[in-house]
């Protein structure tokens, strides 16, 4: 079965089927979700309610707090915008435009000379960290042109959490940052590490790898992989065309219905999901009877660690027991995972029509102070490589290949995740002047 996604964009997704239904306000093109945003109007269907440029009415990840230093600014670009950002009067990292409102010259350029302030290297303007001019050092301390209308330099709203610096990119007055940011990030007893990286991919394709059929084809000699037991193993190899059927929390994200389906890294051997196990290597008749995986090695190896999991590792529950931040993806642009170990994010920050910031998360509950070095000695030495260059380094080889602008694509039922997840955006997402979705159809 297909999915013709250029057919219609009024679509439910269910156990890999799709269903026609009344069709709702049309939203606004996708150039209402930010400025410089254009639609392309090729008949895409969901994918012209896809801004390329991402949607502006939300809090994103944007950069470490120990990566602005204290006596020059940082310039990041996101969603299209040039950012600097420095330390404010109470060492706080803030954000304004990078371009200064006199002649455009780049802030980061130049230095913060005043405590709490950033200093334009043309002609001396400081700003303070709501974006007002303070001074202008080459007119003199007589200088009018601070108190000029439109002398002011755009501010960005910001917060740090957990050492990392979130920043709201809207035109609307900022949501609670809490309907966008995971919760570990406000729970004092979690540690939260993370880390960034940036592709050279659009942040649709960068984010739409999601619960697919890529996964074992992609990820096959990953560690990841190669350390699942035989059950783990043939959900990844096995699950076929079809998925569960999906769900939208609170308008604000995309789960399964039965959000335990994916648990191929379940410690409790005894409940994990059970699919019907047909040979490890499966027949391709189109390809003369030629049987892939080519080998049994993997599933050789499964039963190894299948006994080394039985064995050695501690059954343990699950993390998570919010549903909103379960097992799937979070508007904007966050995907969960619970390991019961630890809890994987993967957010997406795009930088323009053509890159995006990877930002990954490791969120854990140690339990002293001595596990809690651990971890941090593990995510250093071992988990930040083996989880986000070695397995996420496969998403990114593939995804820095992938052409969102071709028009031929057709969906397969196994995509019925990705498809959601654009349903959810084009209908769900907040937008300039109407940051609020409707409750109505959330």
């Amino acid at each position: 079965m297909t999915i013709d996604e250029t057919m219609s964009p009024d679509v439910s997704v269910a156990a890999g089927r799709t269903e026609a239904r009344p069709k709702p306000p049309s939203p606004p093109p996708a150039s209402a979700a930010g400025p410089g945003e254009q639609t392309r109007g090729r008949g895409l269907g969901l994918r012209d309610q896809m801004p390329p440029l991402g949607m502006t009415e939300y809090w994103y990840p944007a950069i470490a707090d120990r990566k602005v230093p204290s006596r020059k600014g940082v310039r990041r670009t996101l969603l299209g915008r040039e950012i600097v950002f420095f330390r404010g009067k109470q060492g706080d990292v803030a954000a304004l435009t990078n371009w200064c409102p006199h002649r455009n010259a780049s802030l980061a350029g130049g230095k913060c000379l005043f405590q709490g302030t950033i200093t334009c290297p043309y002609h001396g303007l400081t700003f303070d960290e709501t974006g007002t001019p303070q001074a202008f050092l080459g007119e003199g301390s007589q200088s009018k042109f601070i108190h000029r209308r439109g002398s002011n330099a755009r501010s960005y709203p910001t917060r740090t959490l957990k050492g990392l610096v979130f920043i709201w990119m809207g035109d609307d007055e900022p949501s609670p940052i809490e309907e966008d940011i995971p919760p570990e990030f406000f729970d004092e007893s979690a540690l939260v590490m993370h880390s960034e990286q940036r592709w050279r991919a659009n942040w649709r394709p960068a984010l739409e790898n999601l619960q697919d059929s890529h996964a074992f084809f992609v990820h096959r000699n990953s560690i990841e992989v190669l350390s699942q037991d035989e059950s783990g193993l043939n959900l990844l190899l096995h699950m076929g065309p079809d998925r569960p059927s999906t769900k939208i929390v609170n308008g604000r994200a995309l789960v399964f219905e039965n959000p335990r389906f994916f648990d191929f890294q379940d410690s409790n051997q005894d409940r994990k999901t059970n699919l019907a196990r047909p040979e490890f290597q499966e027949s391709y008749s189109g390809l003369g009877g030629a049987k892939f995986p080519k080998t049994k090695a993997r599933l050789y190896l499964s039963h190894v660690m299948g006994f080394l999991r039985r064995h050695l590792r501690k059954k343990r529950d699950w993390l998570v027991e919010d549903e909103e931040w379960s097992l799937g993806v979070h508007l904007p642009t966050t995907f969960r995972f619970d390991y019961q170990t630890h809890v994987y994010s993967r957010a997406v920050t795009p930088l323009d029509e053509k890159e995006s910031w990877i930002f990954y998360y490791n969120t854990s509950y140690p339990r002293s102070p001595a596990w809690r070095l651990y971890r941090r000695l593990n995510y250093v030495l071992y988990y930040n490589w083996k989880q986000h260059r070695n397995f996420s380094g496969q998403d990114k080889r593939i995804v820095e290949g992938i052409s969102y602008e071709e028009p031929g694509e057709r969906f397969s039922s196994s995509d019925a995740f990705p498809l959601a997840y654009r349903i959810l955006v084009a209908e769900h997402s907040r937008r300039p002047g109407n940051s609020k979705p409707d409750p109505a159809t959330s």
